[in-house]
């Protein structure tokens, strides 16, 4: 399985490449092509074409959840792929803003792609498969606190912002025999809660592999970045504890937290930076 950041919050060693606060992932697996969020806008449709990555070739397109980071480009990328299912919580329909005192910030996905692109847009709302090998899990379950960084990010609910509860993020989960790939986008849900969520699903299998943002972030809409020691001091736990072989971490993790895994986790966790491959074997 081949994986290539097309966008992500830092640069790395491309600069010819546009970053942006946002992710989205190519992922190659048994012929089938798959897009894993779109960024925040069209820029990482630039970059897939300097990182050699047709768009055009893309089977399915997971959006991890409603905020604009992972979505925004969902439109430009439907104009420019004619065959690609999106595959979505129905919950990313409404409305999701940043809020810090007076300040707001709307961060949802236009509502224009939903109406524009009906018949591309597939809502699911239970564990599935969407392809072979790749589901999609939906009700992520609560077990333990979610990440202080969401404070600050509300959804509209008759006309009122009230704190969010996340219902509207998922997990892809890539899965072959007794072994799996598990993808968190932004883990606004807890990376540790999305673990133990995919362990109660597939109960059998052995999570080799976790891929995605821990959002380990205080001010995430301006980029202000913090380390939660006790937060990352669990997360570190909870990978030795169900022996996670690797960990490629992005976007909403931080760099500074980055750095504090690291120290820790050594070889075993590395930033998958803008235009990095990597490839899994499961």
């Amino acid at each position: 399985m081949k994986i290539i950041s097309l966008m992500d919050n830092l640069k790395g060693n491309y600069n010819n490449l546009y970053n942006e606060h946002g992710l989205s992932l190519y992922i190659e697996k048994d012929n089938k092509k798959i897009l894993f969020d779109t960024g925040r806008s069209d820029k990482f449709i630039y970059n897939a074409s300097i990182l050699g990555v047709s768009l055009k070739d893309i089977d399915a397109v997971i959006i991890s959840h409603g905020h604009c980071d992972h979505g925004g480009g969902l439109n430009s990328f439907l104009k420019l792929n004619s065959k690609a299912k999106i595959y979505i919580k129905r919950e990313c329909l409404k409305e999701y803003y940043f809020k810090v005192g007076l300040f707001r910030n709307n961060i949802s996905i236009s509502k224009k792609v939903f109406q524009e692109y009906s018949d591309r847009i597939i809502y699911i709302d239970n564990l599935t498969q969407i392809l072979n090998g790749v589901y999609i899990i939906t009700d992520i379950q609560k077990y333990y606190d979610i990440p202080r960084g969401n404070k600050y990010l509300k959804v509209k609910e008759k006309g009122k912002l009230i704190q969010d509860d996340f219902n509207h993020e998922l997990i892809m989960v890539i899965k072959e025999k007794s072994k799996a790939c598990v993808f968190t986008g932004c883990s606004h849900n807890g990376v540790i809660n999305m673990v133990r969520t995919v362990k109660e699903n597939f109960r059998q299998v052995e999570i080799k592999v976790l891929i995605g943002g821990f959002h380990l972030v205080k001010l995430p809409a301006i980029n202000f970045y913090f380390s939660f020691e006790k937060s990352i001091i669990y997360i570190i736990n909870m990978i030795i504890d169900q022996e996670i072989e690797k960990i490629y971490t992005a976007h909403c993790t931080g760099e500074k937290s980055y750095k504090r895994f690291k120290s820790i986790l050594k070889d075993k966790i590395e930033y998958i930076k803008l235009g990095e491959e990597i490839n899994i074997r499961l």
